[in-house]
Parts: C-alpha cells; structure tokens; sequence
C-alpha cells in the first residue's frame, strides 16, 4: 500500500527498536510467508481430502467399527448456530464450522459468521499445538467486520486484520503468548456536521503491532471457599498510518467465591486499560468504548463532543471498570431452580484523548477528564427452554448531566 519504506509502519516499528530495517523486514515478513503457506496447505488438503479420509476409514466388520470408536469417539467435525439477543447491540444471528483433528493431527480449524443489526463479522481460527514439537503452540486469528453507522458509531467502518501467535504453558497455572497483527481500516460517510475529532479519522489506516500475554490461574484449594481466581495482563507496541505509533496496556483480575453449600455466590471483575501515544493522535476506531457498566448504554459515558447537534461519544484512551455481584442460586427453593436472582455493584470511568479540539470547526474545547460513573441494581437469571437469559434493574447514582443511561437491560442466547 505504500511505495516509500518510510510510510511503511513495519519499517517504522522495526528502526524504533534499533534494528537493522533491511534485514529484519526481510526475516519478519519470509517468516509470515512460510507459516502462510503452512497454513493455506493444511487448509486446502483438509478441503479436499477430508471427505476421502473419512471413507478410507469405513469398517468392513464389527472389531473395525469398535476400534475406531474406541480410538476416537468424538465427530470429526461440529456445525453450530447462534441467536441472541442484547439491550446494546440488537437481534444476532451466526453459524459456525469447527474441528479439532484437521488433518487428524493436532490441529483445530473454526470458522464462524455473525450477523448484526449494524454489521456482521467473519472470523477464522487456526490451531496447530505440535508445529513446533511440544511447545509453543502456533496460531492464526483472521477478522473481518464491518459496522453501518448507528446510535452510537455515527459512520460506516470495516477492518480486516490477521494475527499470528505463539503460546507457551509454563506451568499448569501460567501461560504467555507472544503475537503481531497487521490490520487494515477504513472510516467513511461520516457526516459533515459531525465532531471535526472523527471528520478527521475519515479514511483508511494501516496499523501493525507486537504484543505479549500473560494468563495465570491461581490455584484454588479443594475445601476453600474461592472456586475461581484469574489474572490476566497484556501489552503491545504498534504504529498506524499515517503518524500515530503507540504502546497499549490491559490487565484485569477475576475472583469468584461461593459460600453456604453454593447457595451465596460472590463475583468480582476489575480491568483496567491504557493507550499511550508517543507519536500522532489516537483513532476513534481505536480508542475504548464502554459498555460494561451497567445501567448506562454502550458508549454512554466518557469524552463527548457536546457542541455538536448529535453528542457524539468519542471513547477514551484510558479506562477502569470494576463489578460486583452477589447471586443467590435456589433463593426460590427447588420448584424455582431455574431462577437465580441477585444484587449488584458496578463503577468506572473512560477518559483521555490526544486532540480536544472539537465542534463542527473543531474551535470547541472538549472535556475529557476522568469521571466516576457508579450504579447498583438487582438482576435475575432465567434458564429458560431457548437458553440463559440475563435481566438487570439499574440505579446509576454517579453520573454526569450529558451520559445516556439505561435503567433495564436484557440479554439472551442460545447456541446449538
């Protein structure tokens, strides 16, 4: 997409770290080459050669038939479906393809599409934990979205981005992952009136970027109270065309206790995340949008160009959420065990951009300070014939004049 090497953000990302452009490009981009093709082989073999596969192995008589089910009871293949529905995002509908023995290897392959009121997303994993002996495990993530402009997004956008990566199980508890991705966008038919802060990420971007995982599972003694505790922390260095380069931080941590025989559950979720700019103003396609909170709408808090007729949010390069809940599982007693209703505390703030000059005519100042945003509620979770549905009753008792609030919520989905 770019002629000059000076536009290209790979090179730009590579000479940041002091290293020999010409000859780590070289290397970068032969290595994604042969996994490629790896990938691409597998892929199209698997394709052709599947359904052969699956008749050489016909039985001829009973002992067959009881070794292969013996070896292998599990299908070579699952086909899914997916209906939900969300107070945030609408009606959704998917289906999806998935195996774990491609190739009857160890390799995992799924596919998945998913279709929207505003948009649809398709997606492609690809699994191979043996490529390398026994470790890391290598895998191959490709996305493509596209959103229609809605109540919140008020433009047009589609991405498409593919991202290798290694994973490494240091210990039953701790994994690392290392990755890159390189992802096009593209933001259009943004209105003329709208904030000159999006009128100005109208158009299309390149960005690549390198990152590391960190999952640990704490681990939980059989007679304590503490059944589940999490800790997740990543980080990535990336640059954008055409002059944003930037290092990104996420770390979240997950406890979930359950006291009086499980009839008292307790929940508790913390995420934190930031966007540190060292080159260039961050995108709206990148920044954070918020809809964790409960008892406002996806996009309701945060920075928010208030001179504009349409108030459009315009996320946050830094957040901070937190959520509490306490469930109360058989509340009802035996003859209502598909009901568990519970109570709830949810609190955080989305702040910071890297331009506030807002308005139409971009002369406009824009508040983007951190703000408390806190609500309690009660919920109630229904296992109903069609699958689990989620019911909130909110209170938002921190918040500011200009957030969109949203008193009840609900979600439900199914898979199949």
């Amino acid at each position: 997409r770019h002629s000059d090497e000076g536009d290209d953000p790979l090179a730009r990302l590579v000479a940041d770290f002091g290293l020999p452009t010409h000859q780590t490009l070289q290397f970068i981009r032969t290595g994604i080459g042969k996994i490629m093709n790896k990938f691409v082989y597998s892929a199209v073999v698997a394709v052709l050669f599947l359904p052969c596969a699956v008749t050489a192995q016909t039985a001829t008589d009973l002992d067959d038939v009881i070794e292969l089910e013996t070896l292998n009871p599990n299908p070579i293949a699952r086909l899914s479906g997916r209906l939900a529905y969300s107070s945030d995002f609408g009606a959704v509908a998917g289906v999806g393809f998935a195996t774990d023995r491609l190739l009857g290897e160890d390799q995992t392959l799924a596919f998945n599409i998913e279709a929207r009121e505003a948009g649809a997303i398709v997606s492609l994993r690809y699994g191979n934990d043996a490529i390398f002996g026994t470790s890391p495990a290598f895998g191959l993530n490709l996305l493509r979205s596209e959103t229609r402009a809605d109540k919140v997004y008020g433009f047009d956008s589609n991405i498409t981005r593919i991202e290798p990566h290694l994973t490494w199980e240091l210990s039953p508890a701790l994994s690392a992952s290392a990755y890159a991705y390189h992802s096009w966008s593209e933001i259009e038919n943004v209105p003329t009136t709208s904030s000159a802060l999006i009128v100005v990420d109208e158009g299309e971007e390149t960005t690549i970027a390198l990152g590391i995982k960190f999952d640990y599972q704490i681990p939980v003694k059989p007679e304590s109270d503490m059944r589940i505790a999490r800790l997740r922390f990543g980080a990535e260095v990336g640059s954008s065309t055409p002059d944003h380069d930037f290092v990104r931080v996420t770390a979240s941590g997950q406890t979930v206790h359950a006291f009086n025989d499980g009839n008292v559950v307790l929940r508790s979720q913390v995420s934190l995340g930031a966007t540190n700019s060292q080159s260039g103003n961050s995108n709206i396609g990148n920044r954070y949008m918020l809809g964790s909170i409960r008892g406002f709408e996806f996009g309701g808090f945060g920075p928010r160009d208030r001179a504009v007729a349409s108030t459009p949010a315009l996320g946050g390069n830094y957040y901070g959420v937190a959520k509490f809940d306490m469930q109360l599982p058989n509340a009802f007693g035996e003859q209502a065990e598909r009901l568990t209703p519970g109570v709830f505390v949810d609190l955080g703030s989305l702040w910071g951009l890297d331009d506030v000059a807002g308005g139409v005519d971009g002369a406009n100042l824009v508040d983007d300070a951190s703000y408390l945003r806190a609500s309690v509620g009660v919920s109630l979770r229904i296992e109903t014939g069609i699958g689990a549905m989620q019911i909130y009753a909110a209170h938002p008792f921190a918040t500011e004049a200009y957030d969109k609030t949203q008193n009840f919520g609900i979600e439900l989905s199914q898979s199949f």
